[in-house]
């Protein structure tokens, strides 16, 4: 006689591991859009890619809707080095309203809560300062255009300082970057030309792990725009 478990036959039971096996393996192979995502997910899919609730992860993680296998609708991002933003996403682009929290870096502990258009700071939003200070108003593709706080007029002498005295192009400068607890990565780049408000750079050492805070990881001779205040002279 067949061997029965709660009335029904073992054999019963094996088919259901394989249905849930199966089911196990087609959310593995859904895919997710963000190229920061990829790696494991779980949760809907709709012709193999992310649909409706769903958890990401690959060098970032992100919990929360999507749609046509982009993040979509409410969700929550996470990246490595602390940064968190929670709120809307629209055809995998930050849209509406949301929060963005800083983590480890030349920003960390600097805070918006506001609109968001295409990606970017965009209407009204309030950008707050772990030293107190604080913007409330409008914002065009993530510039302030209202009025200034006091603080971000003394940021403005000392980044125009900056601009004078050590944004020279063919200057090199540096960037520690603090990694884990405790741990530090020393970034080196040369700048290649200045701009009213930053410099343009060129990575010569990615140093141990070659992650910036501000963009993220880094290759030997990539080029990008940054802020002169979070780079000085080596």
């Amino acid at each position: 006689m067949a061997r029965t478990l709660h009335g029904l036959p073992a054999w019963f039971f094996g088919i259901g591991v394989l249905v849930w096996s199966a089911a196990t393996l087609a959310d593995d192979s859904c895919r997710v859009i963000d190229p920061e995502l990829v790696g494991t997910y779980s949760g809907g899919c709709k012709d193999g890619l992310a649909e409706g609730q769903g958890h990401a992860r690959g060098l970032a993680e992100y919990k929360g809707g999507f749609k046509a296998g982009m993040k979509h609708g409410r969700g929550e991002k996470r990246w490595a080095n602390g940064d968190r933003y929670i709120g809307s996403f629209l055809d995998d682009k930050r849209d509406g309203e949301g929060e963005y929290l800083w983590g480890r870096g030349p920003w960390k502990g600097q805070r918006y809560q506001g609109h968001y258009h295409d990606d970017a700071r965009d209407g009204y939003g309030i950008y707050e300062w772990p030293t107190g200070d604080r913007y409330a108003g409008p914002w065009e593709r993530n510039r302030m255009t209202g009025p200034p706080t006091p603080m971000m007029r003394l940021q403005a002498q000392a980044r125009d300082a900056a601009l004078k005295s050590y944004a020279v192009p063919g200057r090199r400068v540096c960037q520690s970057v603090t990694i884990g607890v405790g741990g530090i990565d020393r970034i080196s780049a040369s700048i290649l030309a200045q701009s009213e408000r930053k410099i343009r750079l060129r990575i010569e050492d990615r140093g141990q792990f070659g992650v910036l805070p501000e963009i993220g990881p880094v290759q030997q001779n990539d080029e990008f725009e940054a802020d002169v205040l979070a780079w000085k002279p080596c």
